[in-house]
């Protein structure tokens, strides 16, 4: 799924005062066209035990031609957990396919099987 991400970029908004207001993941995503990803997503809190916040890029398309997608994520400073040290990117096929209808919903995997993702860690002095 690596392949699927070729671009993340993250920005953090500041106040006046210079304190972090909120991070803005944003990402383009290498997709089958016909997919339909959101083009915004706002991200709320997350346990504190967690290292890196899961961000999953669903999609849904099965052609064979691509096209690039953009999505942002935006997590608020006040929803960040105290182990975060970032966000880690994935893409998610949701669709269904004529294979997964065969199957049950707890057996169904992503297509290229690949776990993986890309992992952003956030670089600010003022975060714990």
């Amino acid at each position: 799924m690596k392949k699927l991400v070729p671009y993340v970029n993250l920005e953090t908004v500041k106040d006046k005062e210079g304190k972090i207001e909120q991070f803005i993941v944003r990402t383009v995503s290498y997709l089958p066209a016909d997919s339909n990803p959101p083009k915004e997503v706002i991200e709320g809190p997350i346990a504190d035990n967690v290292l890196y916040r899961p961000l999953t890029i669903p999609y849904d398309g099965t052609s064979d031609k691509f096209n690039y997608f953009g999505v942002d994520f935006i997590i608020n400073r006040a929803d960040v957990g105290l182990l975060e040290r970032g966000v880690k990117v994935l893409v998610k096929y949701t669709g269904v396919s004529a294979k997964a209808m065969s199957t049950s919903s707890d057996n169904l995997t992503d297509p290229t099987g690949d776990s993986g993702g890309t992992i952003v860690e956030y670089e600010d002095e003022d975060l714990p």
